[in-house]
């Protein structure tokens, strides 16, 4: 599987950024070509102005807080948690999405730590135990956002679980629990330092007596409407039809939004409309219709909930296999003959009766026209066609779109309005019963069998994600498990590791996305601790840098006692996750910082050689140092060592490790000069760069061996003259001349 993932991070702190607006000019950092439709989420996608979802944890940007705590309304229960943090250091948030809770926690730690102290969110994975044996800065504020540790989304991942995982409530109700809590709450005292919780889950159950949870409710919508558009300077008589359009229900999340789109100037009625919490009017309708839709109908809108964007053959192809699998839920002979040959007989009002209405009687097996047994030859062959272009030139929620490839152009299927697509996707969800959605898992599979390419991939992926957050069990259940398990080959995988992806873009549910993925990594399962390995490589690696460090080094320390070849997969994901960081503009540090802790670590502990952990880690070091960019073929640790100077004495640091260790040395040499002749082609000031490193690098090796890196490096480049295309680069410095310069300089100005 080729794909890059497109976010960016400010800092090594955390943002936790929202999804990335679908308005602007585009980056696609994707091995897919022409345009993709994925609904509501962006993967792969990122506008110039804010390039997707960052880290979802870390440390708070103030740019962030701003952003969150901008005309914050307080609910009603807004002072009994401030109370009840400031008393006892920790309080729990319940409640459903939507509801204020994350914009509630930050507020929180603002009135109880004060605005100028630190804010960092912890990852929603973190367990009981390592709250209470976690070191806290004193005068920190943190907060835990949709943690999924609690006892029912433990259970959840459980009945959604891996063969082989071992998922526990972590949290269940009792004295065991209590006593946990009772341990955060005094560790965070210790420290004097406060921390905010926030979980979907309410605990099951007795409460625990130590640490409060609290049911978190929104602030009046009229209020933060008002309080909005109030400040954005909007005409009195403007907010006035806002407050009175608020649709009833409507989550705090979406009433921002619509706010912030009508203080841009946006038609109250119109932004109402648009982030409405019920289905659009035009669903409601085509689905509350009295006449019962027939198989092709839901067929037509189904297939184009799973893969939008295609053109007609293609969709037609796939319409038509999905309505052979139907067939059986919704066809009876006794309808089909009844309305297909104009019997008096079985008429019949069903889904089976208006397939035949439309022209054509029910398909068989094969898919053809079936007429009953007994029917006259001539009568079958006077049988019309089936004609679903007529039929789709009907459906009220489908049209197409003119996409231009090029210098050509091309008809594809699309939802008439692009948000009909999620709606579409529960209106079938809550009316169509478990022989229905067996049959689309059956059509799924089938495709994916079938080796569609990266486009169907995609669209089917983002299906799924905006399913799960309706039916997330039956997602995870009925493909996501089976997929990572390899039930269906690679592409499976992909599909897989393209829903987590698609997850993580998604504020809501990217928590849920994680657990899983954790589930896989701890499986005894080959296949799925492989398919861990992918997705925490990738965007979920990109919001949890510090869970996919975790989780990639504990499989890789037992595919190390596996087979080679699942060695060289989790070694392969370290240097992918790190290539991934780089690329995003993430900072890929989180890597080399975990792996030169542990040789540090190595080194304390040990007088004499490695460990196999120690080797591990050296051998990990070269994957990720000899990683290269897949365009431009260039070191992804050189565009790290321009882009970050701050870094270098942890990147020489753990080359002078790989160094020092020779049955690794020449791999490491050749790493490092593909690294310093790669300085040209990301930084202005190359040789600096190379400068740099090699002051470093004289830092971390022994003196013994500055002679020796010299001759061998220098030796190298001679044998393995640079390629160049042009006069540009064969005349321009000489970046390993700058490094071999550095260490010589060290040299020379060391004591006798």
């Amino acid at each position: 599987m080729n794909s890059e993932t497109d976010s960016r991070a400010d800092s090594r702190a955390d943002s936790g950024a929202d999804p990335g607006s679908s308005e602007g000019d585009y980056r696609v950092y994707n091995n897919f070509y022409g345009p993709q439709y994925h609904g509501r989420a962006h993967f792969g996608i990122a506008t110039a102005e804010r390039p997707g979802r960052a880290r979802a944890t870390g440390l708070l940007d103030g740019d962030e807080i701003d952003a969150l705590l901008r005309s914050y309304i307080r609910p009603d229960c807004f002072d009994d948690a401030a109370g009840e943090l400031s008393r006892t250091g920790i309080v729990v948030l319940t409640g459903p999405q939507g509801t204020g809770k994350r914009s509630g926690a930050v507020a929180l730690l603002r009135e109880t730590v004060g605005p100028s102290a630190d804010y960092v969110v912890l990852s929603p994975d973190i367990g009981l135990d390592q709250l209470a044996e976690r070191t806290f800065d004193a005068g920190v504020g943190y907060v835990v956002l949709d943690r999924t540790g609690t006892a029912a989304a433990a259970g959840a991942a459980g009945a959604a679980g891996s063969a082989g995982s071992a998922a526990t409530p972590a949290d269940a109700p009792g004295p065991s629990s209590d006593f946990d809590w009772r341990r955060v709450r005094d560790q965070l005292r210790r420290h004097r330092a406060h921390l905010v919780i926030t979980t979907v889950h309410g605990v099951a159950g007795r409460s625990p007596k130590a640490v409060r949870h609290l049911a978190w409710r929104p602030p009046a919508l009229d209020k933060v409407v008002r309080a909005r558009l109030v400040q954005a300077r909007v005409p009195q008589e403007v907010v006035d039809r806002a407050v009175a359009g608020i649709p009833p229900g409507c989550p705090i999340a979406v009433v921002a939004d619509a706010a912030q789109r009508i203080a841009a100037g946006a038609d109250p009625d119109q932004a109402w409309k648009e982030h409405s919490g019920s289905a659009p009017q035009a669903v409601q309708e085509w689905f509350g219709a009295e006449e019962e839709r027939s198989l092709r109908e839901i067929a037509e809108v189904t297939t184009l909930a799973f893969a939008p964007g295609i053109g007609r053959r293609a969709f037609e192809s796939l319409q038509d296999l999905l309505e052979r699998l139907l067939g059986p839920v919704y066809f009876t002979p006794e309808a089909a003959y009844g309305t297909a040959y104009g019997t008096a007989s079985g008429a019949g009002t069903g889904a089976g009766a208006g397939a035949a209405a439309d022209g054509a009687a029910a398909p068989d097996a094969t898919g053809q026209a079936a007429a009953p047994e007994g029917t006259d030859p001539q009568q079958r062959r006077r049988a019309r066609p089936v004609d679903r272009r007529r039929s789709l030139s009907r459906n009220a929620l489908i049209t197409t779109e003119m996409q231009v490839y090029g210098a050509t152009t091309r008809e594809v299927m699309v939802f008439a309005d692009s948000e009909l697509r999620r709606w579409v996707l529960q209106a079938l969800w809550r009316d169509h019963p478990t022989e229905y959605w067996d049959a689309v898992r059956h059509w799924l599979d089938a495709l994916v069998d079938a080796d569609p390419d990266p486009a169907l991939q995609l669209s089917i992926a983002s299906g799924l994600t905006l399913l799960g957050h309706i039916a997330f069990d039956e997602v995870v259940q009925s493909y996501l498990d089976p997929w990572a398990r390899g039930e269906s080959g690679e592409i499976g995988q992909t599909l897989a590791v393209y829903v987590l992806w698609y997850m993580c873009l998604e504020e809501t549910q990217a928590a849920a996305a994680l657990t899983l993925a954790r589930t896989w990594a701890q499986s005894l399962h080959p296949t799925l601790r492989g398919t861990a390995l992918i997705a925490f490589s990738g965007q979920l690696g990109v919001t949890f840098p510090t869970d996919a460090v975790k989780w990639l080094w504990a499989v890789l320390r037992t595919s190390a006692l596996e087979k080679r070849e699942e060695r060289e997969h989790g070694l392969r994901a370290w240097a992918q996750l790190f290539l991934t960081l780089v690329d995003c503009q993430e900072d890929a540090g989180i890597v080399l910082d975990a792996l030169a802790h542990r040789i540090r670590k190595e080194r304390r502990t040990r007088s004499a050689a490695y460990s196999a952990t120690g080797l591990l880690v050296l051998e990990t070091t070269l994957w990720i140092f000899t990683a290269t960019e897949r365009l431009s073929g260039r070191p992804a640790v050189a565009r790290y060592v321009a882009d970050r100077p701050e870094e270098a004495d942890v990147v020489a640091e753990l080359w002078a490790a790989v160094l020092c260790y020779r049955p690794l040395r020449r791999s490491a040499l050749s790493a490092l000069l593909g690294a310093v002749r790669g300085l040209h082609a990301v930084t202005s000031d190359p040789t600096a760069a190379a400068a740099r490193l090699g002051h470093a690098l004289a830092a971390a090796l022994p003196q013994v061996e500055h002679p020796l890196l010299t001759s061998e490096l220098g030796r190298l480049a001679v044998s393995r003259p640079t390629r160049t295309t042009g006069p540009t680069r064969a005349t321009g410095p000489d970046c390993v001349a700058a490094l071999l310069g550095a260490l010589n300089r060290v040299k020379d100005t060391e004591p006798r």
